[in-house]
């Protein structure tokens, strides 16, 4: 029983993702405002039923695109944070995740960044949350790694928005036809961070 249930749950999730990767393109495309759930059915060439099986309204399914992107930028940034090897290795290996994932999600962000202010005050709070959770544990890791003579800046602060910034904002000029492929990018991300930190 366990095992159908499983496959169910799977299935659902499928189902979520293929709807969720259409209406980001198609925000990202029209705009939210110029955007139904008339042509997220017909670009996935299902019923509006079909949708709202699985998601109740079209603010819902923006709140879900928006809130996957900085989901899954604080979990990468808790996991550099405690992580067992040297500060120098973490913050290398999160340049590197962070990069690949921004490449995957660049169209979830680019919809992030422009259509947020149609979110509900509920989905901004948990926006804020991820954001701030970001912050501490980037913060965190920058610190130690100043304490430990690993990494050599003047001001956490600037230091951590310097890295926010140089990784983060890859969405808004990073084209998958580019001669560079995604991984190529993040072993130069990996540099440029440790160079923006101070490694010597």
């Amino acid at each position: 029983m366990s095992q159908v249930g499983d496959i169910k749950n799977e299935m659902v999730e499928f189902r979520r993702a293929k709807i969720l990767d259409a209406a980001s393109q198609l925000f990202f495309d029209k705009g939210y405002n110029g955007t139904t759930i008339d042509d997220i059915a017909a670009r996935l060439g299902v019923t509006k039923r079909f949708i709202y099986h699985c998601f109740n309204s079209k603010v819902e399914l923006l709140t879900e695109v928006c809130n996957r992107t900085t989901a899954f930028a604080a979990e990468i940034a808790d996991e550099a944070r405690h992580g067992d090897s040297p500060p120098k290795e973490r913050l290398r290996r999160f340049a590197r995740d962070l990069t690949l994932k921004v490449v995957e999600g660049r169209v979830y962000l680019a919809v992030l960044f422009r259509e947020e202010k149609h979110l509900p005050a509920t989905a901004l709070a948990a926006l804020k949350r991820d954001r701030r959770r970001f912050n501490a544990s980037l913060s965190a890791l920058l610190e130690e790694g100043h304490r430990l003579g690993e990494f050599h800046f003047g001001n956490v602060d600037i230091a951590l928005q310097a890295v926010t910034g140089m990784t983060t904002w890859i969405f808004s000029w990073y084209q998958p036809k580019s001669s560079m492929s995604a991984e190529q990018l993040a072993g130069e991300m990996e540099v440029l961070v440790l160079q923006a930190v101070g490694v010597r």
